[in-house]
């Protein structure tokens, strides 16, 4: 799938993409992955194979964690668009990719994290293939976030002893 910058520009600034919202626990993610982000994924495939811009967004609410499977012109989330406007020169007609965000007050400092996973067409090709590396993506996102928590607890619990 290709599009027009401005156009993409214009879709993303004004919210004019398909979103789709799905929930979970932390606890189902884990036990059964393959099954929580596959409707993610095949949201997105419904996306590129229509040629409309769409965000699939997983909540965790009781675990602080959003992941979000997102179609894009850059590596950046949908919602810094402005953002998108000031980096991209005027290119014409560019390739969308499918990229990978996560976010937790414990992925890292800026507490987001995004990655390519691939070309849109690539995506739609390689379905089966995607859905696992989205699953092992997560997977290795959730142990850092697992990873970063316990050690602020450490540092937590080493500040109050002093």
């Amino acid at each position: 799938m290709k599009i027009e910058e401005a156009d993409f520009i214009a879709e993303a600034s004004a919210t004019e993409y398909a979103i789709k919202n799905f929930e979970t626990t932390l606890a189902d993610l884990k036990k059964k992955p393959a099954q929580v982000l596959q409707p993610m994924c095949d949201f997105i495939e419904a996306g590129i194979n229509s040629d409309k811009i769409s965000s699939a967004e997983l909540f965790l609410p009781k675990s602080d964690i959003t992941i979000k499977l997102q179609m894009s012109i850059i590596n950046l989330p949908l919602e810094y668009a402005k953002n998108i406007n000031k980096i991209m020169v005027g290119d014409g007609v560019v390739p969308v990719n499918v990229y990978m965000i996560i976010a937790s007050p414990f992925i890292n400092k800026s507490k987001m994290r995004i990655d390519e996973l691939a070309l849109s067409d690539e995506f739609v090709k390689n379905l089966p293939d995607m859905v696992t590396q989205f699953v092992d993506w997560t997977k290795l996102q959730l142990d850092q976030i697992e990873a970063h928590e316990a050690e602020a607890a450490d540092e937590k619990s080493e500040d109050t002893v002093d």
